[in-house]
């Protein structure tokens, strides 16, 4: 459930397939240096838009991919801050890669490649839960994804 910012009220998501018109109709504002076009041709790739239930504001979106034994998060992005009315945004896509990660067999391990910037590593650490292996690489483990999916996908 995402936050709103300004009333408290929390708000159901819903993930759904990232299609090329979508980054046309609702990404325009969005970081230039993320193409999302180019994970639409990489093979094995899965691109997901989250949205609130209902609503077609595209709140964040996730590039993932299975690996033999984890997900591998290629790109994970959030709504730009001047349209931002939501928080939770990188927990429900990081929980959502753990999620595909325990559908495809791998218990809920993901990894990925973070920027090293210290307030974003500190974001993932502190708030996600991602063990930091050096040079950026950070790993969510099979307990960490377990709280995430219970955190931030269970019904209530």
């Amino acid at each position: 459930m995402l936050l709103h910012i300004r009333s408290g009220e929390t708000y159901p998501v819903s993930f759904l397939a990232l299609q090329p018109y979508d980054i046309e109709l609702h990404m325009s504002d969005w970081n230039d240096a993320f193409n999302w076009r180019f994970y639409f041709s990489q093979r094995g790739v899965e691109v997901y838009k989250m949205v609130v239930t209902g609503d077609d504001v595209i709140q964040g979106a996730i590039a993932l991919e299975r690996k033999e034994d984890h997900v591998w998060v290629h790109l994970i992005e959030g709504i730009p801050n001047k349209r931002k009315e939501f928080d939770l945004i990188g927990e429900h896509l990081m929980a959502f890669a753990c999620k595909r990660s325990m559908d495809l067999g791998h218990e809920g391990a993901v990894a990925f490649q973070s920027k090293i910037k210290q307030r974003l590593m500190l974001f993932y650490s502190n708030a996600v839960g991602a063990s930091h292996f050096g040079g950026g690489l950070m790993i969510i483990s099979e307990a960490v994804a377990e709280r995430l999916v219970m955190l931030y996908l269970s019904k209530r």
